[in-house]
């Protein structure tokens, strides 16, 4: 009969980008597949519905609760189920398990679906708090967003722990407070491969300085010392760090505004394209891509751009109002000049 289900749901399968657990501050965690956002218009007005097929919801229990529970055999181990009427829609099976068994229960979970769906999709993990564990389990990335982080003894301990005891961080959020002490620069937090974080200056100086990902989007709650980005840029340029890094956002609290910018332009040596050409625009799919609702990295279009000199590659860089936007493109200087010259001439013949 599986056998028989597979084959017949192929190309749904082969749709699915990626499978979702989230796991959340009241011990309720979810399994879902996000799906793209339907566009609705309500009173004139287009609004974006963000959208998920939930598969499962996952349920720790008291020992002494009871439930009309009824029981399957997920991947060779029983466990205890329920229907519930649920938010996102009308019923969902909930899986009800004692704490000792989460780990066993998320497991066998887990492995079902890569028997059933297999591993060319991705498996995402998100923990909403830093105090919870993080299942092991096999072909899974995880996505830690910490809403709310007191910037305590403990709290920084928990996540210290979390991330040395992950072999894949895919993405660290946080939430509501600023990141007021920064990590050892051993931390695999300088390691996680998207960061999207509010930070104080100490914080932002720090991620500046260490980190070894791919794609940032960083807040700050105060000004700072424009050297700090100089500096970046700089170290970018020559191939001392940074290597693997495609895009970087910085922005400063809502009215204020990066000063001396043209210093700032001619301190990390850019060049222009000519202002009669059309820049390219720069744009990414975000590393987390566990979500549809803002699966791109914000487009860069900018006259502006540096070279590094390792391997004469070249990164967009636009610094309008409080926001610095920096993006990295897998083409040498030569080849991206190609480019501007290539879109110009389309763009000349299509307004001839």
């Amino acid at each position: 009969m599986k056998n028989i289900i597979k084959s017949s749901q192929t190309k749904r399968f082969n749709s699915i980008p990626r499978i979702v657990y989230v796991y959340d501050r009241i011990q309720e965690g979810r399994v879902y597949i996000p799906t793209k956002p339907r566009i609705r218009y309500i009173n004139g007005r287009t609004r974006t519905a963000r959208m998920a097929e939930l598969i499962i919801e996952t349920v720790e229990r008291q020992e002494d609760a009871k439930h009309d529970y009824f029981q399957l055999n997920v991947a060779g181990k029983l466990i205890d189920f329920e229907i519930r009427k649920d938010f996102f829609q009308d019923y969902c099976p909930v899986a009800s398990f004692l704490s000792i068994d989460k780990e066993s229960v998320m497991e066998s979970i887990h492995n079902y679906f890569l028997d059933f769906i297999g591993d060319s999709v991705d498996y995402h993990w998100i923990a909403e708090d830093c105090k919870l564990s993080i299942s092991q389990l096999q072909n899974l990335s995880t996505c830690l967003s910490v809403l709310h982080i007191d910037n305590g003894l403990d709290d920084m301990k928990n996540l210290e722990a979390i991330f040395s005891s992950s072999p894949a961080l895919k993405q660290i959020e946080n939430g509501v407070k600023p990141l007021e002490e920064p990590f050892s620069p051993e931390s695999k937090f300088s390691q996680a491969e998207s960061l999207k974080l509010k930070l104080n200056e100490k914080t932002l100086l720090a991620v500046l300085q260490h980190f070894q990902g791919r794609q940032a989007c960083l807040k700050c709650s105060s000004s700072f010392e424009i050297r700090a980005l100089t500096n970046f840029v700089n170290r970018w340029k020559s191939g001392e760090a940074f290597q693997k890094l495609e895009y970087l956002k910085v922005e400063l609290p809502f009215g204020t505004e990066f000063e001396g910018i043209p210093e700032i332009l001619n301190s990390i040596g850019v060049k222009q394209i000519d202002e009669t050409q059309t820049p390219l625009e720069h744009c990414l799919h975000r590393v987390c891509g566990w979500c549809y609702f803002c699966p791109y990295t914000d487009p860069i279009s900018s006259h502006t751009y540096v070279v590094r000199e390792t391997d004469n590659r070249v990164a967009s860089i636009s610094i309008q109002g409080g926001t610095l936007c920096f993006g990295v493109w897998n083409e040498t200087e030569e080849k991206f000049l190609e480019m501007v010259d290539y879109l110009s001439e389309i763009e000349n013949t299509i307004i001839n």
